[in-house]
């Protein structure tokens, strides 16, 4: 990184000479106020914070209290935690799976804000945390790659894991460097000079990262735990095979009932499966045809025929399933020879997902497959009955009954959970991958060392897993301090130098002010990396501090404000908005860290800590522009719809904290200094007065809440 001199503002005003623009007048005290806070804490000001600004509006001593404030963390963390694609769940078959002990990594990096962590070091923990010395420090920041996403049985294991190792490289590559390098996966980039064997060389380090929990609690405790968790879940597999068993031969026994079933004869039978069957008999079997002759003549004889054809079906099924096992036993690698690969919830990637369903086996014919299916397979098949308790008697019940009183009292008796990080570490087996031509993990091509890409200096990786070396390869580069000084400049100057903050390629947007991207990225690094003091000399530039009106000359010369002549009126982001109308109800709940909870009516901390998820996101965050947690976002979507507006208008939560702010207006003047920082002019006061002499205060305070003047920041 070359050496760069002068100020920011001294670069900005270079920009504006060159369109012969010049920068807004610096904004009046009040708008400052309301500006620093949300940029710094992401909350408005207490009235006696404001008065005190107001009454000696020393914008130096402002700043440095408000990155002093835990709330400067909460704020910050939650920018980064956009572009880590933060969520405490992960798609699992059709429900989630949740990640009870994520919100510690999220804390971890509320701290390193708070701490003021060097970014060098911030981004090391989050690659290589466990390999660096004092690990315990850098251990939560693993949950960069220990939250996942993991993609469990979505597909076969080899193309799950590799779009796992898809979704690292991608991280890294774009949320460190502003490199869109997981394009290269199915071929050479068609853009920029990153080669389909740079991605392979990349994605190899992450082919040799295990994923890991780190215990927060004694050896003895984490023992104890394991062990009865194993007691628990053989008891469980003991039941439900026992369970399954039952229902199988009965399900067979019910087989020689089918003609009674079809004609409604014989004996009593299950009376949920009686009800399956006439509802099932109600109109033809379009799925199978063996059925059509008992729909014409609805008789005993093609009952029969068509109960001993189930049977015979059966009989089939049993028999393929055998022969099936052997060949997949024979195809199968041993298991000394697999190479495990083991995700959250202890969930094996080969074991648990379907074994030998990749190897080729023999099955029944297609429609015979069906008939079978609709008898036999399912909760619903037409001969499994629901609750086996009720056909079980003797000792076949009392053995049944025995075995879930074990299990009942296995986990009343359970230790309680212990608590860990999600995490990763070395592999035990680190490997370089084959690149997969065409992208497909099924047909590979020649061994790619791992390595660093080439066009950013191709460091070998080969160390362990190479997560360290990769590290210490990304702060080096100058791109890590480009990217991290642009996203700091986008948060407080509404966009960024670089407008695709993710994306340096030829295919982002060009910086209008490269000598400013430069000297944000110089200033990072001599700060020593800290976040901290390149936002304080941000925020105390004339540049940061300009107004937001616009003007003839700036509006004709430079509409988008891409030379950043004046500031940008902003609406406040989902969490800033939500923990605002908190804050001016009185209502907010301040307590710091901790278990995340839902964004129900009981919830009243701050966004930050309300629950993520990638399975469903929230409604109200998406609703305003909260990014999905599934891949990493390099910016929020600013949307306008009509949706936000009848939010206001309609949502519980607004009345609530409406009912809750009117209780503390006891004037139209109160209300405004609460929540605009202001003293209303005489027309708003007047019609202020006449709109309390017609409705409720409530009424009046989720008016005020709708404001753009509340809602927008200047």
């Amino acid at each position: 990184m070359r050496p760069v001199t002068g100020s920011i503002d001294e670069h900005v005003r270079n920009g504006l000479e060159k369109k012969q623009l010049a920068q807004n007048p610096r904004a009046d005290g009040r708008t400052l106020l309301r500006r620093l806070h949300f940029d710094l804490t992401g909350l408005p000001p207490t009235e006696a914070e404001a008065r005190t600004f107001l009454a000696d509006p020393n914008v130096e001593k402002l700043v440095d209290r408000l990155l002093a404030s835990r709330q400067f963390g909460e704020r910050w963390a939650r920018h980064w935690l956009d572009v880590a694609r933060y969520g405490e769940d992960d798609f699992h078959g059709t429900a989630p799976h949740p990640y009870a002990n994520a919100w510690r990594y999220r804390d971890w990096v509320v701290d390193a804000f708070n701490d003021d962590m060097p970014y060098d070091v911030f981004v090391k923990a989050q690659i290589a945390g466990d390999l660096l010395p004092n690990r315990e420090r850098y251990l939560g920041g693993l949950g960069l790659f220990g939250l996942g996403p993991w993609y469990y049985g979505i597909s076969q294991p080899p193309q799950a894991r590799a779009d796992e190792r898809h979704d690292r490289v991608d991280m890294v590559t774009r949320g460190f460097l502003g490199i869109t390098a997981a394009c290269a996966r199915c071929h050479d980039h068609k853009y920029d000079p990153i080669s389909q064997r740079d991605y392979y060389a990349l994605a190899g380090v992450f082919a040799s990262t295990a994923y890991k929990e780190y215990p927060l609690a004694a050896a003895t405790d984490v023992d104890r735990y394991t062990a009865h968790q194993k007691k628990i879940a053989a008891q469980e597999k003991a039941v439900a095979a026992f369970v399954e068993k039952q229902r199988e031969q009965l399900a067979e026994i019910l087989s020689f009932r089918i003609a009674d079933l079809m004609t409604g004869t014989g004996a009593p039978v299950d009376a949920d499966l009686a009800q399956r069957w006439r509802k099932y008999l109600e109109k033809p079997d379009e799925d199978q045809p063996f059925r059509a002759t008992w729909d014409k003549t609805r008789d005993r004889a093609a009952a029969e025929a068509f109960g001993a054809l189930v049977r015979q079906v059966a009989e089939e099924k049993r028999a393929l399933d055998a022969e099936n096992a052997k060949l997949v036993a024979k195809a199968a690698p041993p298991p000394a020879k697999r190479r495990k690969e083991i995700l959250p919830g202890n969930y094996d990637s080969e074991a648990d997902f379907n074994p030998g369903a990749d190897i080729p086996t023999e099955s029944l014919e297609r429609d015979r497959y069906t008939l079978w299916r609709k008898m036999f397979s399912g909760d619903n098949a037409l001969l499994r009955v629901s609750k086996i308790d009720d056909h079980l008697s003797g000792e076949w019940k009392r053995h049944l009954e025995a075995l879930r009183a074990e299990l009942a009292m296995l986990k009343k008796t359970s230790p309680a959970p212990f608590p860990f990080l999600h995490g990763v570490a070395e592999h035990d087996e680190p490997i370089d991958l084959e690149l997969n031509l065409r992208g497909n993990p099924e047909r590979l091509g020649p061994k790619i060392p791992r390595q660093f890409l080439t066009a950013l200096g191709g460091e070998a990786l080969g160390q362990g897993s190479g997560r360290l070396q990769l590290a210490e390869a990304v702060v080096a580069h100058p791109l890590a301090a480009r990217v991290m000084g642009n996203r700091i400049w986008e948060h407080l100057l509404g966009h960024g130098v670089v407008r695709t903050p993710s994306n340096y390629g030829l295919m982002g947007e060009r910086p209008a002010n490269p000598e400013l991207l430069e000297y944000l990225a110089a200033r990072l690094v001599a700060l020593r990396w800290s976040p901290k003091a390149l936002i304080r000399e941000i925020v105390l530039s004339e540049t940061y501090q300009a107004s937001s009106a616009n003007t003839g000359a700036g509006e004709k010369a430079d509409p988008s404000n891409r030379l950043f002549w004046r500031a940008e009126r902003r609406r406040m982001d989902a969490e800033s908005m939500r923990d605002a109308i908190l804050a001016v109800s009185g209502e907010l709940d301040c307590t710091v860290g901790g278990e995340s909870a839902e964004l129900d009516d009981r919830n009243l901390r701050r966004t930050v800590y309300a629950r993520v998820g990638r399975y469903q996101q929230n409604e109200t965050l998406a609703l305003f522009d909260f990014p999905s947690s599934s891949a990493s976002a390099e910016h929020r979507a600013a949307t306008n719809v009509p949706l936000q507006r009848l939010y206001f208008l309609n949502s519980d939560f607004i009345k609530r904290r409406a009912k809750a702010f009117g209780g503390r207006i006891t004037s139209v003047e109160r209300a405004y200094e609460l929540l605009f920082q202001r003293a209303p002019s005489a027309r708003e006061k007047e019609r202020g007065k006449q709109f309390l002499r017609e409705s409720s205060k409530a009424e009046y305070a989720q008016v005020l809440l709708s404001a753009n003047e509340f809602l927008y920041v200047d």
